[in-house]
């Protein structure tokens, strides 16, 4: 078991170096100050299995540099044990607070260090195996390729949060443009990839909608099949080329090949839901409801029309590569 320890003290990382003997299969390094503790865990070729960290040092404390490692991705889950000479009980709610294990307090005894240190160690290995199972379930987990999904993109939201917003509009009318973005070939990578895979798929495309309209006071939502919903909520025509150029060359740009499995993005294209331009809250949510209710499939293309496509789309790069 690979343990760092942080203590200003050097009798006490004497103790500790006494404690984790090599012999029992432990192998410990010691440091009297924070910064190069943090040195060595960020150059260390392997990862270490705990850290030991006294509260009380020169320089960054301990809460310190518990919270700095908690919020790095090789240390997230690590076990963090605090040893301490003080009881106050404030201390010890900061130092949970910044992502502590457990602590233990001075003096310190051999054979509650090593019962601590057991302890937190099953407890990372219980939270590993726990986030294992969460992923693979969210993995087998399916959706619906027609369900409308509430996607992790600034700047959108649901279905039902964008209707509530048009009813909540102030009285009277207000112009407003209503349009949908198609995306042929999701059906494609929603019958090929992961559910995770397909959602970050779906966030990427949202995301360079959301870019294609920068500078305009607009609304998006994801709808299901391959489909989302925008509104332009100013008297300015849509310009359907200039935005669907912004919006492809946006999605270029945040493309993923390596997360989506996906060699290009898929091919994408706007339509106008109306030709209505002014509007009430309540008219402007009765027509987003009735579209979603009359809509379905890729702009009306039967499934199968949809597979050809993305089959072709499959031939082609297979004669490009």
């Amino acid at each position: 078991m690979r343990i760092l320890a942080v203590d200003d003290d050097p009798v006490i990382l004497e103790l500790l170096a006494e404690a984790f003997d090599a012999k029992d299969g432990y192998h410990l390094e010691g440091h009297l100050c924070a910064e190069t503790g943090l040195d060595a865990l960020n150059s260390a070729a392997q990862p270490f299995d705990c850290i030991l960290l006294d509260i009380m040092l020169p320089g960054m404390d301990g809460i310190e540099m518990c919270a700095m490692l908690r919020n790095t991705k090789r240390h997230s889950a690590t076990p963090i044990v605090m040893i301490t000479g003080s009881k106050e009980v404030d201390l010890m709610t900061r130092a949970f607070a910044a992502g502590a294990t457990d602590f233990i307090t001075k003096p310190l005894t051999k054979l509650e260090l090593i019962a601590r240190v057991k302890s937190a160690g099953l407890l990372n290995q219980s939270l590993a195996k726990a986030q294992h199972t969460m992923s693979e379930l969210t993995h087998l987990t399916k959706i619906r390729f027609e369900e409308p999904l509430n996607l992790a993109v600034v700047g959108m939201s649901d279905v039902l949060a964008l209707e509530n917003d048009l009813l909540r509009q102030k009285a009277g009318c207000f112009a407003m443009t209503m349009f949908t973005l198609d995306t042929c070939g999701m059906r494609g990578i929603y019958r090929s990839a992961s559910m995770p895979t397909y959602r970050h798929c779906l966030e990427t495309i949202g995301s360079a909608a959301i870019g294609a309209m920068r500078g305009h006071k607009s609304k998006l939502t994801y709808v299901g099949n391959g489909r989302f919903v925008g509104l332009i909520m100013e008297r300015s025509r849509l310009d359907r080329d200039v935005m669907t150029e912004s919006f492809n060359a946006d999605l270029a740009k945040l493309w993923d090949v390596e997360k989506t499995g996906v060699p290009i993005p898929p091919e994408v294209w706007i339509s106008s839901i109306s030709t209505q331009r002014i509007w009430s809250g309540v008219s402007a949510s009765d027509a987003l409801r009735s579209y979603l209710t009359k809509s379905g499939g890729m702009n009306n293309l039967e499934q199968f029309e949809e597979n050809d496509l993305f089959s072709r789309l499959e031939h082609h790069l297979a004669k490009s590569t």
